[in-house]
């Protein structure tokens, strides 16, 4: 590491936050600035692939040309030397993933704030014409209020619309992304905009208002091929809290056909300022009594 064990180029790291398959997220303070970092570090493996070096500057092209509250900020990158990585805003937070599954009640009870901000986030993107291509929980990082910031655009690709996408041009080489959240276009590996990612942005609010995957399959093949033929099951038949307004809204955003989903993330805001997603609010933790203790 750059100036001693303790350094990558001016950051001091200060601990490892979390590992994934082929990058370690760590916290870190940017010694020219005395400002806490967080720092996406490829792991040993990782290094030796170009391809995950050129994962690392894209995300930074991309990311770097962002500037919105749901969304994180990045700092800096290098892809050369023995610890190619890319410095960005720290989240102390949790991602919603780990969310749902560690603090499930108040994420229910903040899910009206979550809904709306990973969707301005993502708008935010759209508006770059990027289109995310793995949207699912793990990629926004949630605070206790619901405070929601986009993470991750490594696997970003442009938007394709017009002529050129019914020519098949820029059409993906291969599937990239996280299976539970795939659209049909993409699982068909057909050129992507950003109807792709209101699908998948549907597969996660499903979620997150009835605790479950909209598909699941016995093997990843059985998965894939749910998302492109079998029909979700209403949200609002597993939470009947859930009205049927936002119940349909989840419905049209995971209509296999593309043309059939809200075509902008705007339209959608719209639609979402004028309904309620719960006929009652979800409780606060603190406001849930524990079940009594059997004598």
């Amino acid at each position: 590491m750059g100036h001693g064990r303790d350094f990558i180029d001016q950051y001091r790291i200060i601990r490892s936050i979390r590992s994934g398959a082929t990058c370690q997220i760590f916290e870190a303070v940017d010694a020219n600035t005395n400002k806490k970092v967080a720092m996406k570090v490829l792991m040993a493996q990782a290094k030796k692939s170009r391809a995950e070096r050129k994962y690392l500057q894209h995300e930074y092209d991309i990311a770097s040309k962002l500037d919105h509250e749901n969304v994180i900020q990045v700092f800096g990158v290098r892809t050369t030397g023995d610890d190619p990585y890319l410095s960005l805003e720290f989240g102390k937070y949790l991602n919603l993933k780990q969310r749902l599954r560690l603090d499930k009640a108040l994420m229910l009870h903040r899910a009206n704030v979550i809904i709306e901000q990973a969707a301005l986030g993502l708008h935010h993107l759209h508006d770059h014409r990027w289109v995310h291509c793995d949207i699912k929980p793990d990629n926004f990082l949630v605070d206790d209020d619901g405070g929601t910031k986009l993470i991750d655009f490594a696997l970003c690709q442009p938007s394709r619309t017009g002529f050129l996408a019914k020519l098949g041009i820029g059409k993906p080489k291969g599937i990239a992304g996280t299976r539970s959240y795939m659209s049909p276009e993409q699982i068909r590996r057909r050129p992507l905009d950003i109807r792709s990612d209101i699908y998948s942005l549907g597969c996660m609010y499903y979620e997150i208002v009835t605790g479950k995957l909209p598909f699941t399959g016995a093997t990843p093949e059985q998965l894939l091929v749910k998302h492109l033929r079998s029909k979700a099951p209403p949200a609002n038949t597993l939470n009947n809290n859930v009205t049927q307004e936002f119940s349909d809204l989840i419905a049209d955003m995971l209509s296999k056909k593309k043309e059939q989903r809200p075509n902008n993330l705007d339209r959608m805001l719209g639609h979402l300022s004028s309904m309620r997603v719960f006929r009652s609010m979800p409780p606060h933790p603190s406001e849930i009594e524990p079940p009594e203790a059997e004598a």
